[in-house]
């Protein structure tokens, strides 16, 4: 068990208390006063010296620690000061925490800028306020410190904070002991293998939630499925009706099959009669292209050949006129570079011509407004004579350069030039070759034959002729007419018919279907009614299961206490049970009980924490002098006691009798 008390207090200008030194005994020491003697404020003071709050755990950028003046200012200039000297398990710590003022310097001057906050141990002042905040949590944690030093803090936190608390100090209760109570919870854990029973208790919640969605359809799809259930008929009639009319149409199929045979004879005969006729045109139109042909083929060539001489002039004459078109456009190019080329000889001579100009003033100092040395004078006119030759030749060789490759693309145009006219002087040439050969091939052009006489007087041709014209008389000779459109429309009615009852039968097996889901549906509302129950029955074992273990965990909770005791659950008007966590002193709910009672409940929990946390630490008893007689504790105690002293009191105990009050 480690213990922390609190030999000494030094207090200087915070809130009311200007300076103030307590020592303090290690059993009970007791501070007595009136109202705004400073009994609180010392307590704010020490709770400020650790955590940097007050008693009511606001931070002190929330509450005033500062003095002030008759007017309620803050009186300026002044530190902020308390020490504290702690008995930690035999070791002694001292503790400092100083808030100053920061005031600026130069043109901020008088000015308060803000304040600072320096942090002390044992003398040595640390660097930054987590380094602090560190060595204060190495001693205890903010929270437990609370809850062992007030007597009323605890009962004063929500239910669940403290319900939270306690179960964390009672420990865990195993699943396993639980279940030795009732079989049925051996069945919950077996259930629950391999998951939390909060999981588990979740999972069934889950699949509730889904079969009662379930079960909510499945009313609806069976009411739906009847809808869509048509109504029964005379099958038996409805299958003797199809069969008679399947045998109708099979007849009258027959009938027609019959008649379909001499029409299909009848249409072979016509389709060999058309083929043959079509044989034949195609020989008398071969006939007539070869006599066409055979008749006129000298002619034919002779025309070819002049038709090649045209192509061959048509060609000549276009590539002359693009070539001519090239020289025309190269000459332009020719003429714009010669242009650019007396530009480029302005430009030369004119940068040639150019020398250095330097300003009057140029070789002034800017600074003092005196001219420069002489030597100066001469380096600067060097370097910038040297400057401008340099930019002057670079200038020129530029141009030079231009003016070089304007003149080699001058002789590269006129060496295309020479070239074209060459090639158009041998073309014109070549056409009027063309010309002449043209002109003596079209007088030797043989005169045209009539090629349609030559048709017609040719032996064979009429022949084929004939041929075609006795075909065609036979494919015209008429035949029997085959009438069979009043059987065509029986066969449609039968057809429609059968459709009709085959439709009308579909709706038998449609029936089944139907029935046969809607038995499935109303299975599946067993099923799941069945289910329903099962994990119905599951969560009341886990509820069951629960209450019990919260049972086991009431009993091992209350046995850490003496005089309070914890009850979870309380009974709803409606009959249900609300979880929550009610501290009773002898029954009689806390917040009923009087001072004396809250003040030594308070202390019973704070000895049941100090006991599982394995610490103590100084008990502060705000309003102690509503009780006479604390249970017995192992931290160390201050009581603040309200009286009729006008100043602020001290007395101490031990093994001795109390001693008379003294004056702080």
């Amino acid at each position: 068990m480690e213990t922390i008390k609190l030999k000494k207090l030094e207090i200087v200008n915070f809130k009311a208390i200007k300076e103030l030194t307590i020592i303090f005994t290690d059993k009970e020491t007791v501070l007595s006063g009136a109202n705004g003697t400073g009994k609180t404020t010392i307590l704010d003071a020490f709770m400020w010296l650790l955590f940097g709050k007050d008693s009511t755990g606001r931070s002190d950028t929330n509450f005033n620690i500062k003095t002030l003046n008759k007017n309620g200012d803050p009186i300026l200039n002044l530190d902020h000061n308390v020490i504290g000297v702690l008995d930690v398990s035999g070791r002694e710590v001292t503790l400092q925490r100083t808030l100053k003022e920061k005031w600026g310097v130069g043109k901020n001057a008088g000015k308060l800028l803000g304040h600072t906050t320096d942090f002390h141990l044992n003398g040595v002042k640390l660097a930054t306020k987590k380094e602090y905040d560190a060595e204060i949590s190495n001693i205890i944690y903010e929270d437990v410190f609370k809850m062992v030093t007030s007597p009323w803090l605890f009962p004063s936190l929500p239910a669940e904070t403290q319900k939270d608390m306690l179960f964390n100090m009672a420990g865990e209760i195993s699943n396993q002991d639980v279940a030795k109570v009732d079989k049925r919870f051996i069945e919950l854990l077996n259930a629950a293998s391999g998951r939390t029973l909060s999981q588990y208790k979740a999972e069934l919640s889950s699949k509730k939630t889904a079969i009662n969605k379930e079960l909510d359809s499945l009313p609806v799809r069976i009411d739906e499925a009847k809808r869509k259930r048509p109504e029964p008929q005379d099958w038996k009639s409805i299958k003797k009706d199809l069969t008679k009319t399947q045998k109708d149409m099979t007849d009258v199929e027959n009938q027609l099959s019959d008649k379909s045979k001499i029409v299909e004879a009848n249409f072979q005969r016509k389709s060999e009669l058309q083929k043959q006729i079509g044989e034949k045109k195609i020989q008398r139109a071969n006939l007539e292209n070869k006599i066409r042909s055979e008749a006129n083929t000298d002619r034919n060539h002779a025309q070819n050949s002049v038709r090649e001489y045209d192509y061959t002039l048509r060609n000549t004459e276009s590539s002359i006129k693009m070539m001519r078109q090239d020289i025309i456009n190269y000459k332009e190019q020719i003429a714009q570079i010669d242009n650019d080329l007396s530009v480029l000889r302005g430009q030369y001579k004119t940068i040639n011509e150019e020398v250095l100009d330097i300003p009057a003033g140029e070789f002034i100092c800017p600074t003092c407004g005196r001219p420069l040395e002489v030597a100066d004078i001469e380096a600067k006119q060097a370097e910038m004579n040297q400057n401008f030759n340099q930019k002057k030749s670079n200038r020129l060789l530029s141009n030079q350069k231009m003016g070089k490759a304007k003149a080699s693309r001058k002789k590269e145009l006129q060496d295309i030039i020479d070239q074209r006219n060459a090639e158009v002087a041998k073309l014109e040439s070549e056409l009027e070759s063309v010309r002449l050969k043209k002109s003596e091939l079209e007088k030797s052009v043989p005169e045209a034959k009539d090629e349609n006489a030559l048709i017609s007087s040719n032996g064979d041709w009429i022949k084929l002729g004939n041929e075609i014209t006795d075909l065609q008389n036979q494919y015209n000779q008429e035949t029997d007419v085959v009438n069979d459109s009043d059987l065509k429309q029986k066969k449609q009615d039968l057809y429609f018919e059968i459709e009709d009852l085959k439709r009308r039968l579909l709706d038998e097996e449609k029936i089944k279907e139907i029935d046969e889901r809607i038995f499935q549906l109303e299975d599946m509302i067993a099923k799941n009614n069945q289910a329903l129950a099962d994990l119905q029955r599951m969560e009341l074992i886990y509820t069951d299961f629960q209450k019990a273990k919260d049972n086991e965990l009431v009993k091992k909770i209350n046995g850490m206490f003496k005089l309070v005791s914890f009850n979870f659950v309380s009974e709803q008007l409606n009959g249900n049970e609300k979880i929550t966590c009610v501290c009773t002193v002898d029954g009689t709910p806390y917040p009923d009980v009087n001072n004396a009672g809250k003040i030594n409940a308070g202390l019973d929990i704070i000895n049941a924490i100090c006991r599982s946390k394995g610490i103590t630490a100084p008990i502060f008893i705000d309003n102690a002098e509503s009780i006479n007689q604390t249970i017995e504790t192992d931290s160390q105690l201050i009581k603040l006691v309200v009286s009729h002293y006008p100043k602020l009191m001290i007395k101490m105990s031990g093994d001795e009798p109390l001693e008379m009050y003294q004056e702080l």
